[in-house]
């Protein structure tokens, strides 16, 4: 993957993942439970963010 690609994806995967998160604290009225939410959608967002993250570094 070209590395300018992979940033660009990275940005719009980023994007998206905040504005998930925003919306699912928002629907959520238990602050337990839409802590353990967001954790979850971090973590989950962690893996494609590491990935093209080691991709962008490789010219």
């Amino acid at each position: 993957m070209d590395y300018k690609k992979a940033r660009l994806a990275n940005l719009v995967i980023s994007i998206f993942f905040a504005l998930v998160m925003l919306v699912s604290s928002y629907f959520i009225a238990d602050k337990a439970l839409s802590e353990k939410v967001i954790f979850i959608i971090i973590a989950v967002w962690l893996v494609p963010f590491f990935y093209l993250s080691k991709q962008s570094q490789r010219k």
